[in-house]
């Protein structure tokens, strides 16, 4: 009896361990990584598809594929827990607005498209950010299709020989039809947002929107975006993102020529706190820029020249509009000799007060806290000229 026993409990041991095994073998360890997968049809091979992340800042893409057979594929292993991506064609042929997607490390994504107007292509992935996106595109599908159309013409028309004097008023009336389509395209995601719980992607609508009311005086949709955020619950309203939704909403005061300068606090690489009023005294350029901004980069050697120039008189400060790790990352590529400071606050701080629609935005103030003249825009020794106007 005892031998039977033994024998019987001895195979159903051996039973276990191999089933055990088979089941260990068959559960396979988390990938690392995430799957990208495009389906294009009715568009010719060739082109070249980049995958970028979308991080708020200027960032090359990270991930390249030629479109073969009508497809491509990507395989990236992230950097977040989940990671906010578009996919974007260069070639003359393809309009310059990128298809989103969200994903995480073991996420197949697949895209879904059958022409070449890629913001409109289908994409399905099990984050719940591509269900909203795509919820907010087909609101307005056939509006962001014409918009594309209308981009591809602009484009056809700067890559063409006609005179640029013949074509100005023709690239004036394209600018014209592609705000009042963004216009009418803001109309249906309001609509929209109107009936949806508000999530990442609502506010990243929201923003866009609330900056075209910063834009156009006029804009029609300015209340009901109001609305929408002052509806926002204290969770949403501490995110940081927020804080220029509320700035193109309700607007801060904005430096005037011949009235006195703003401040704020900031600090430089070395975490040492500064303002501008400790700089009064001397006439202070004020230079707020970007890494990815090539104007802003190129004018840094005639800054540089100017600082030691004019030393005696003039304190030069750049302040960045990027986050702290880009900047600390464009210091050390750029080496800039002069003041070099952050408020920490991107464009919702100090720039807010003088801010003018892009950069190099430049400020220049008397020793004694007068603002005196606010511009934009770089060329070649226009610093030097500006400057010249001025100081004495």
């Amino acid at each position: 009896f005892r031998s039977t026993y033994t024998t019987t409990m001895k195979r159903l041991f051996i039973s276990l361990v191999a089933g055990l095994s088979l089941l260990a073998c068959s559960q396979q360890a988390p990938k690392n990584y995430y799957e990208i997968e495009g389906r294009i049809s009715g568009v010719e091979d060739g082109a070249v598809f980049t995958l970028f992340r979308v991080t708020g800042d200027p960032a090359p893409g990270i991930a390249h594929d030629t479109l073969r057979d009508g497809k491509f594929y990507f395989r990236v292993e992230p950097e977040q827990a989940k990671e906010h991506l578009t996919v974007l064609c260069w070639q003359d042929d393809y309009p310059s607005m990128p298809v989103h997607l969200w994903a995480k490390a073991g996420d197949r994504v697949r895209i879904k498209g059958d022409d070449k107007l890629i913001y409109t292509w289908r994409v399905k992935g099990s984050e719940p950010e591509n269900k909203s996106w795509q919820g907010y595109v087909r609101s307005a599908e056939e509006l962001y299709d014409k918009l594309q159309r209308v981009m591809l013409e602009e484009g056809q028309l700067y890559l063409s020989n006609e005179d640029p004097s013949l074509i100005q008023s023709r690239y004036d009336s394209l600018g014209r039809v592609q705000q009042d389509i963004m216009v009418d395209i803001h109309g249906r995601i309001i609509e929209h947002m109107k009936h949806q719980k508000m999530d990442d992607v609502g506010l990243i609508h929201l923003t866009e929107i609330a900056a075209m009311c910063n834009y156009l005086e006029d804009y029609p949709y300015r209340d009901e975006a109001c609305e929408i955020f002052d509806s926002l619950d204290e969770e949403w309203l501490a995110k940081p993102e927020v804080e220029q939704i509320r700035l193109h909403l309700y607007p801060i005061e904005k430096a005037v020529n011949g009235e006195p300068m703003f401040d704020g606090e900031m600090y430089d690489l070395d975490g040492t706190h500064h303002t501008l009023s400790e700089l009064r005294g001397k006439y202070i350029l004020v230079d707020f820029w970007s890494c990815g901004c090539g104007p802003c980069v190129m004018a840094m050697p005639e800054m540089g020249a100017i600082a030691e120039e004019h030393k005696d008189c003039l304190e030069v400060v750049s302040i960045t509009t990027d986050g702290d790790e880009q900047w600390r990352e464009a210091s050390a590529n750029h080496p800039i000799t002069w003041h070099n400071w952050s408020d920490g606050k991107r464009g919702t701080g100090i720039y807010a007060h003088y801010e003018q629609s892009g950069i190099p935005n430049y400020v220049l103030i008397s020793p004694e806290g007068i603002v005196i003249d606010q511009w934009l825009g770089y060329g070649k020794g226009s610093l030097k000229l500006k400057l010249e106007e001025h100081i004495r």
